[in-house]
């Protein structure tokens, strides 16, 4: 049964693959449209636009764990091979909408800071359409 009211932000999870990344603290997901200028002479004066090119990222943080089921050392791995991968963004719960497509690894960071916990980032970039289907 779908989710109802307001989503928890825990709920929907990053997926590489069909496996998880380990010990994430949020995600997000955006998805542009660029515009291109249709004005004319006719526009009396006003900028008119049409809908251009689509494209998506998505990011993701978490907490750093060397014996991480699925985190920095894997996301390392598929970012210097340049490995294009299937990302899910989703609740995991049947009847809720889920969003996927295939990305590239941009950009993979750590941060570790003097008596706190140890974080990464990672940052994608889709290559080609993202997807929103509904989760059975």
């Amino acid at each position: 049964m779908a989710s109802t009211g307001i989503r928890n932000g825990t709920d929907l999870i990053m997926m590489i693959g069909t496996t998880a990344v380990a010990f994430c603290t949020s995600n997000d997901f955006e998805i542009t449209m660029a515009t291109r200028d249709t004005s004319n002479k006719d526009s009396a004066g006003w900028a008119e636009k049409k809908g251009g090119q689509m494209s998506w990222t998505a990011t993701a943080e978490g907490q750093f764990a060397e014996d991480s089921s699925y985190g920095f050392s894997d996301l390392f791995a598929l970012l210097i091979a340049r490995t294009a991968i299937t990302v899910k963004l989703t609740t995991a719960v049947s009847g809720d909408n889920a969003y996927s497509g295939s990305a590239l690894i941009t950009s993979l960071s750590q941060s570790n800071p003097l008596e706190d916990t140890s974080t990464f980032s990672v940052s994608l970039e889709g290559s080609g359409v993202l997807t929103e289907a509904l989760i059975v």
